[in-house]
């Protein structure tokens, strides 16, 4: 098998596919798989994929009927037999050296994963420079637990891309299906298994900003149906008694931003859509206070005061 399994979810993204599969196909690390996962796409997708793997025999395709970018990656989980794992979106461009770079690192400090910097970008062409690795500072983190990333110098991002994981490490870990904004709870637990990981202070990835993506998406009540879940599903992760300060992280530091950035959303979305939003983001808020996970700790004050009003409308509804 070989050394890297690289999993790419494909959803309508002729405009930018070639770029992608091009960047990771001219990688300097060779040993690799790409695992491309078509989620029933229904423009020129498909034939991209079929061209590309008929040049290059490191491609596998999977064509599956649409089930969104979770079941894709599941899927892709499931295929590789590799140790190590790598996951890109397909609209995304990767850095030349970036696996080489991820890879000499992992195997030098003998870490669970490697996490680098991405930049965003929208259209043109990215940086990709030679770098120079000695150059490349760099954070070991024995046990990389929610709590030792609040405290680290090059901070965790939620996202699964920028990262090389050993397979090991995600187990059977998985996506949760059909859901919106599914990153964070992968990779919340993940970090539950307190992995060794090693920070890399160098963009090796570049994150593409378009108009299809995901964060330019019009705000609907599903998303914060999808936020709820996921948050509940970190708790019950994290609910062991080993978890004390992981827990009293969550509370403080992690709900917070995630409760600040659904209220952008309702406060953000059309007159059709905001009442229908706010009454799901009321019905939230009373879950999470009842469960006594709502604290003024971590919260701007006013925030916290809109939070406590919403809850009192809608338990005198």
């Amino acid at each position: 098998m070989p050394k890297i399994s690289i999993i790419v979810p494909i959803y309508n993204v002729e405009q930018y596919l070639s770029q992608c599969l091009d960047s990771i196909l001219t990688q300097t690390f060779q040993d690799i798989e790409v695992i491309c996962i078509n989620d029933g796409s229904t423009d020129n997708s498909g034939k991209i994929l079929e061209q590309y793997a008929l040049k290059d025999r490191r491609i596998k395709v999977i064509n599956k009927e649409n089930q969104g970018a979770s079941i894709a990656r599941n899927t892709g989980l499931d295929m590789a037999g590799s140790d190590w794992i790598c996951f890109v979106d397909s609209d995304d461009i990767t850095h030349p050296q970036m696996l080489e770079i991820a890879y000499k690192q992992a195997v030098l400090n003998n870490v669970d994963f490697v996490q680098y910097r991405y930049q965003e970008f929208k259209t043109g062409d990215v940086d990709c420079r030679a770098i120079n690795e000695k150059s490349i500072k760099y954070k070991i983190f024995e046990n990389s637990s929610l709590v030792s990333c609040r405290k680290q110098k090059f901070q965790n991002t939620p996202g699964p891309v920028s990262k090389l994981f050993k397979n090991k490490i995600i187990g059977k870990t998985r996506f949760i299906p059909h859901l919106q904004f599914e990153d964070y709870p992968f990779i919340y637990e993940v970090l539950s298994k307190k992995p060794k990981g090693v920070y890399l202070n160098a963009e090796l990835y570049f994150y593409r900003i378009h108009d299809a993506s995901l964060s330019h998406t019009k705000a609907n009540p599903q998303q914060i149906k999808d936020y709820h879940t996921g948050i509940n599903h970190i708790f019950r992760v994290y609910e062991k008694p080993e978890f004390t300060k992981e827990k009293k992280f969550l509370i403080r530091d992690f709900l917070p931003i995630v409760l600040k950035h659904q209220l952008g959303r309702c406060c953000r979305a059309d007159d059709a859509a905001k009442p229908l939003m706010f009454a799901e983001f009321s019905r939230e808020l009373q879950d999470l206070d009842n469960r006594g996970l709502i604290s003024w700790r971590g919260h701007k004050l006013s925030r916290f005061f809109a939070y406590k009003k919403l809850i009192k409308d809608m338990h005198d509804a």
